[in-house]
């Protein structure tokens, strides 16, 4: 999904209504790292069906491992871009009449 400038976001069926925007940025950032570790998952199970091995054919462990990694090294390396722009966003809001 591709936005332009002006562009809203849909509304996430599910998603709280009562939550900050803080809260909606960490959310949104958490399910956009473990959609990048599930895409990981898939081109690893495409490209390269051979090094799976039998196991891993019928056990998903490797592969919510896999995800879950991926995710948290994400969440972890972007959290202080995360940070500066829920700062930056709260400065505007704070600056707005």
């Amino acid at each position: 999904m591709s936005l332009t400038i002006g562009e809203t976001v849909p509304a996430i069926v599910g998603a709280p209504s009562d939550e900050s925007q803080e809260q909606r940025a960490r959310r949104l950032f958490d399910e956009m790292a473990r959609n990048i570790g599930r895409e990981a998952v898939n081109h690893l199970k495409t490209m390269y069906p051979d090094i799976i091995s039998e196991r891993g054919h019928s056990s998903k462990s490797w592969e919510t491992s896999l995800v879950n990694t991926i995710r948290n090294d994400i969440n972890w390396r972007m959290r202080p871009l995360l940070m500066a722009l829920i700062a930056v966003h709260q400065e505007w809001e704070e600056d707005t009449p």
